[in-house]
């Protein structure tokens, strides 16, 4: 029956595929069939754990973690809160570890405040979810917890109860999106094991029964096509095994039976997910989504320890201790690199003190030290999800290893250059003058595959960073609510977002006009040379495939950061079937100043400025940032971003090279 499921998946997705690019007459529907077999041989082919650990093994194991448990240990141990409170209670805790207890308990404090934050209702969304609500409660149970672990005061448990109560007495916790229902499970979990010694017997027993009830039940429902979760490659994956797994292991001796059954699965499934960052830590569905996807797994695992001492080789699968890495390296001077459904503030993570520590990695602990919190100030606005500051800032708080070191000069040994991929076809290339450093110069480039989890179509674009300011610019996420956005196959509404678009990319566009996507929706394109060189690094990305449907018979682009690591040259050579039209796009906050034989542009940002000079063939120009069709519903105003031009007509090849250098 399983397989015979999995084929029929296979099948809807070739025949989705067909319908739509039947519709749109522009491209023959028979020439991306292969590529949609692919598809969906990925989605049958999971990369399941077959050496996971069994239910036979793991009911052992149940049986004797129940007969050693200590409190707490879901997130955090006795020996992370002793270290807190010590420091509490001492008043010896450094400006960091300090400025996050400090923050915490304020939060909590008020939190106290009943009128101000009354007890969280049951209320479904524009999207039928109570999501907001669950993701609140986490962040609410997670402080008053902290709160009454550092401080012994009844208070901030007396709080936590009545939030604990008052989701018991929902009518459910909205298994039909099921996000929500792992993310409620998880609160009531840490509220349980945080506050086990303050908690009647009476208290206990209700929080178990409803989590069985309302999470466990359901999320052991045969119905695959409803628990869309349980083979799921993206983050859903992640949060959703994290959740239920932890309620499993606080509620084990209870429900026993039930949370070997399910542990079972987590641990051979939730590897299905680790295809997206395996081997070299690349997140495929990009630096925001990467922090979601990563917490999740390394609560689990560090739950997981806790309760049964052991992880079960889940943190030995390849890629994970990389994992670590992605949120610094895609860290640029102005922000992260965006690509993809993401936005570019930089990706703080209390996971990130978890892997320091495990790995002895300073320049992680660095990096999330940045973001000290300053002074909390309560958010009494209506605002359903108000604050995850306090969750986060106190599990930086339990994982924060005081001992490592956070000068500079730990980061040494750190490679400056490096080529990332991923078993689900991302590829990243990054090349920097340093880290932690706001005026260092940073240049990235993205290849991979088109066709995932909140992608673009974005083959060859590229972020450059450099004396503090952002010259090429990505530009995020489009409008989540516009029709179709997350249909991403050939012909689909997603496509009909500029943002989405390579024109709303820094890449190319060969013969924009022959059909609805301006690159190949199922393009899959890898680097051919990656190397770091003394003087900075360079690369070559093959981008054929990328236009396969656009007359190309070969596209490749060579990226390259030398002169000290302070100048970028972005080579494209472009070979056509027959004469074609061409543009090369660069995105930008900067006014441009163009030479008169267009050879030159000088931008100027911020009183900075920055010289692009083109050797090779054609001419820059200053193009506004929207659609050249302008056929498109759902386009943005991108209020003060122009885009770099160059643009030919007529050719069958093409050489078009750009340098960036510093205009001193």
């Amino acid at each position: 029956m399983r397989i015979f499921k999995r084929i029929l998946l296979v099948v809807a997705i070739i025949l989705c595929a067909v319908i739509a690019l039947s519709c749109t007459g522009l491209v023959p529907a028979l020439s991306v069939i292969p590529d949609m077999v692919k598809v969906g041989i990925d989605y049958v082919n999971l990369d399941r754990d077959k050496n996971a650990v069994g239910k036979k093994e793991l009911s052992e194991a149940i049986s004797a973690a129940v007969s050693t448990a200590k409190h707490p240990f879901v997130l955090a141990d006795e020996e992370n809160f002793a270290a807190v409170r010590s420091e509490y209670k001492a008043g010896s805790a450094g400006e960091y570890a300090g400025a996050l207890n400090t923050y915490v308990l304020a939060n909590a404090d008020a939190l106290l405040n009943t009128d101000s934050f009354p007890v969280m209702e049951y209320k479904l969304d524009e999207e039928d979810s109570i999501l907001p609500i669950s993701r609140e409660v986490i962040n609410r149970i997670v402080i008053l917890g902290y709160a009454w672990q550092v401080t012994g005061e009844a208070k901030y448990a007396d709080r936590a109860v009545l939030e604990l109560e008052k989701v018991c007495s929902y009518p459910d916790w909205c298994p039909t999106h099921f996000l929500a229902t792992a993310e409620m499970a998880m609160a009531v979990s840490v509220g349980y094991d945080w506050l086990f010694d303050y908690l009647s017997e009476a208290q206990k027993d209700m929080l178990a029964q409803k989590t069985l009830d309302y999470a466990i039940t359901p999320a052991l429902s045969k119905n695959y096509l409803k628990n869309w979760f349980t083979w799921s490659k993206n983050n859903w994956n992640s949060i959703c095994y994290n959740g239920i797994g932890t309620a499993c292991m606080a509620f084990a001796s209870y429900y026993p039976e039930q949370a070997a059954e399910f542990l079972a699965m987590c641990y051979k499934n939730m590897p299905i997910a680790f295809s997206s960052f395996t081997p070299d830590g690349v997140y495929i569905e990009g630096p925001v989504y990467s922090i979601s996807g990563t917490n999740a797994i390394v609560n689990f695992i560090a739950s997981s320890r806790n309760f049964f001492g052991t992880d079960f080789g889940m943190s030995e699968i390849d890629g994970f201790r990389q994992l670590g890495n992605f949120p610094v390296y895609v860290t640029a001077p102005a922000g992260v690199f965006n690509f993809g459904d993401n936005k570019d503030e930089m990706g703080f993570s209390p996971a990130l003190h978890w892997y320091a520590s495990e790995y002895n990695a300073p320049l992680l602990a660095a990096y999330q030290m940045q973001e000290i919190p300053a002074a909390f100030s309560a958010d009494t606005s209506d605002n359903t999800e108000r604050n995850s500051g306090g969750r986060e800032n106190a599990l930086c708080s339990l994982w924060y290893n005081r001992s490592l070191p956070t000068d500079n000069a730990v980061f040494d040994g750190e490679p400056l250059s490096v080529l990332l991929k991923s078993d689900a076809g991302q590829t990243l290339a990054l090349m920097r003058s340093a880290y932690l450093d706001k005026n260092a110069t940073c240049a990235a480039i993205k290849g991979g595959y088109n066709y995932t989890n909140h992608g673009d179509l974005d083959i060859g674009t590229f972020i450059f960073d450099s004396m503090g300011e952002r010259w090429a610019e990505e530009l995020g996420p489009g409008s989540y609510d516009a029709p179709d956005y997350f249909l991403g196959l050939p012909g689909g509404g997603r496509w009909k977002n500029y943002c989405k678009r390579a024109e709303g990319q820094n890449t190319l566009l060969i013969n924009p006009d022959l059909k609805s996507e301006d690159q190949y929706a199922l393009a899959k394109c890898s680097f051919s040379s990656f190397e770091e060189t003394s003087d900075g690094g360079k690369c070559v990305l093959d981008m054929t495939d990328a236009y396969c449907m656009n007359k190309a018979k070969s596209v490749t682009r060579e990226f390259e950061l030398y002169n000290g690591r302070t100048c970028l040259k972005i080579k494209d050579t472009v070979e056509c079937s027959s004469e074609s039209e061409i543009y090369w796009f660069m995105h930008t906050k900067a006014a441009a100043e163009i030479s008169q034989d267009g050879k030159t542009a000088l931008l100027t940002l911020n009183g900075k400025q920055l010289r692009a000079t083109l050797p090779d063939d054609g001419t820059f120009c200053v193009m506004p940032a929207r659609a050249l069709s302008g056929a498109y519903e759902y386009d943005s105003e991108y209020t003060g971003i122009t885009k770099l031009a160059v643009h030919l007509e007529n050719v069958k090849s093409a050489v078009i090279t750009v340098t960036l250098e510093p205009a001193v």
